[in-house]
């Protein structure tokens, strides 16, 4: 449909707050074209109608301020349900817990905050597939079905969400299977007696045990405290194992000295010793160390 120095662009929404959302979105981004006259936005019935005047250069700025409006619709109110449809019927995860963790670690995948997983890096161009297929897409003068255009030109971004689950999940078993390994480790301590009553640890490019009266715990001492029933740390020698030993010892108190308190191995003891870890920095286990000799 023409009008004689207008072109017009329809797009048809089935859903009524795909509609709002859409229009008020368009009329932000087009705010400065619509006030000089040179964009009409109207709506009628399920149908949202973008006139443009044919004297503005189209490719240079109405075409790129309908993309990132499009681009941005389709994250922020479809991305969610999408996860979530395909962690329960691709996935077959149907607890509402389930799905709620899979779906926080999708999204922090997505949001480049797992650099540490493999692969991850060939999910950054999940915005990129969206924006190039409005991009080519869109016209001066063209009319679509949005929902339709979700179903059959988006499906490549479709395919990198399913990745995208795939890894979430691969982190939700593992974070299930360590959250289920703490929880047998503390119940291990419930009914071990202690070794020691206090074992100084320090960690550091390497670990090293020391007893209460800051006496270095030798290689082959540990390996007489170790109990190889719960030894996990497989296939590594006693000298670079952590946790198996400590928590063969047992300790009524646990002081852990070290420089990064935010490594995964000092969150873990965190977790098993609960209230009886204490942690300082590696400066005070040289003054302790020095008062005691």
């Amino acid at each position: 449909m023409l009008w004689e120095g207008l072109s017009l662009i329809e797009i048809y929404l089935q859903n009524k707050l795909d509609r709002y959302d859409l229009l008020t979105n368009f009329k932000a981004g087009l705010q400065a074209f619509i006030k000089n006259e040179e964009v009409e936005l109207s709506e009628v019935s399920d149908k949202l109608f973008i006139k443009v005047d044919d004297t503005v250069d189209f490719n240079e700025t109405i075409k790129p301020a309908l993309t990132k409006v499009l681009k941005k619709h389709v994250v922020e109110t479809k991305e969610d349900a999408w996860l979530l449809d395909i962690i329960e019927n691709i996935f077959f995860y149907e607890n509402e817990e389930e799905q709620s963790h899979i779906l926080v670690m999708a999204k922090s995948i997505l949001a480049g905050e797992r650099l540490d997983l493999p692969n991850v890096t060939k999910l950054f161009s999940t915005e990129k597939i969206i924006e190039d297929a409005f991009n080519t897409f869109l016209t001066r003068d063209c009319n679509f079905c949005y929902d339709s255009f979700l179903t059959f030109r988006l499906r490549g971004y479709l395919d990198k969400l399913i990745d995208c689950v795939e890894m979430a999940i691969d982190e939700f078993r593992l974070e299930q299977e360590y959250q289920n390994l703490l929880e047998s480790l503390r119940f291990y301590l419930k009914k071990r007696l202690p070794r020691l009553n206090c074992v100084h640890l320090v960690i550091d490019k390497e670990i090293f045990f020391y007893d209460e009266f800051f006496q270095p715990i030798s290689d082959e001492k540990l390996e007489t405290f170790l109990d190889r029933e719960i030894v996990f740390e497989k296939e590594i020698p006693i000298q670079e194992m952590v946790i198996s030993p400590l928590v063969s010892i047992a300790p009524k108190e646990v002081h852990l000295y070290s420089n990064d308190i935010d490594s995964g191995v000092i969150h873990s003891i965190q977790n098993i010793f609960q209230e009886k870890v204490q942690i300082y920095s590696k400066s005070v286990f040289e003054k302790k160390n020095y008062k005691m000799h």
